[in-house]
């Protein structure tokens, strides 16, 4: 008992303080467009993460919270579906979208002699499109949610009476394989792109060096503050990643609603959430 509350009172903290953290993200992004600043073509993206990151965390803190005292929000099979489905969606938006800001930050520092910078000055007009084009995937993926979550009365889970049902191989692998090759997808062009703007910043601040002599330059470039910032979401989003990903993947084979691996999948999902939220602040 006493591993189940320390369980629960570091996911409720460490989900309270991305909760926070992505607020305050969005009100500041947000007050920003509402006091007339011209936004940067990255500032929607981030907008739109930070918004993804809130309900994600959101959804879970609540529940959580209310398993701790003893209620049970999640009572039906509809409202355990409509609950799954949302958190399923939500988490697969955190990265995919994070994948485009990557892209989209590429595009935005590209040199005039890059291809990439024919992009730049049309690329403001697609963003939207493109956001919400990431949410078709995620919501075809997300479908078999809605059937095999079904809510059960003798469950002693502290957050809620859900469970999924087994179901047949084949439709097993017909779900489990669009949800690996958007992983692949996703973390690959995350990978390509956050390396390319990596080496660009290392460029630049070659060149810097070239025209301003070492003793006068700052010890702390912006170049470099960018380049730490890139390589801090770059290695929380592959290792966040991967963790969810191949815990999702066991979950999904064996399917076993074990409480213990739910729990870890939950924390490194709400553990991306969180640091993303600090870095780009």
């Amino acid at each position: 008992m006493n591993t189940d509350v320390a369980q629960e009172v570091f996911f409720l903290s460490q989900t309270g303080v991305g909760i926070m953290g992505n607020s305050r993200l969005n009100m500041l992004y947000l007050s920003s467009l509402l006091l007339g600043s011209k936004p940067k073509p990255t500032d929607l993206v981030i907008i739109h993460l930070a918004l993804v990151h809130t309900t994600m965390l959101l959804a879970r803190w609540i529940t959580r919270t209310a398993g701790i005292l003893g209620l049970r929000l999640l009572q039906t099979s509809a409202e355990c579906k409509s609950f799954a489905y949302v958190y399923r969606i939500t988490r697969g938006l955190s990265f995919c979208t994070t994948s485009f800001l990557s892209m989209l930050q590429a595009i935005t520092i590209s040199p005039i002699t890059s291809y990439l910078f024919q992009l730049k000055a049309q690329i403001k007009n697609f963003i939207l499109s493109v956001l919400a084009i990431l949410w078709i995937p995620n919501l075809l993926i997300s479908t078999n949610l809605l059937y095999q979550v079904v809510a059960s009365h003798n469950a002693t889970s502290t957050e809620s009476n859900c469970y999924a049902v087994p179901i047949r191989t084949l439709l097993q692998g017909l779900i489990l394989i669009p949800m690996a090759l958007c992983g692949i997808l996703s973390q690959g062009l995350m990978s390509c792109s956050s390396g390319y703007v990596v080496v660009l910043l290392h460029r630049h601040k070659h060149q810097v060096q070239y025209f301003h002599s070492i003793s006068q330059a700052p010890k702390t470039s912006p170049e470099r503050r960018a380049t730490e910032i890139i390589l801090l979401l770059v290695r929380c989003f592959v290792v966040f990643y991967c963790g969810d990903f191949f815990l999702s993947l066991f979950l999904e084979i064996s399917m076993k609603n074990n409480a213990t691996l739910l729990n870890i999948s939950m924390f490194v999902v709400s553990g991306y959430a969180t640091v993303s939220s600090f870095a780009h602040l």
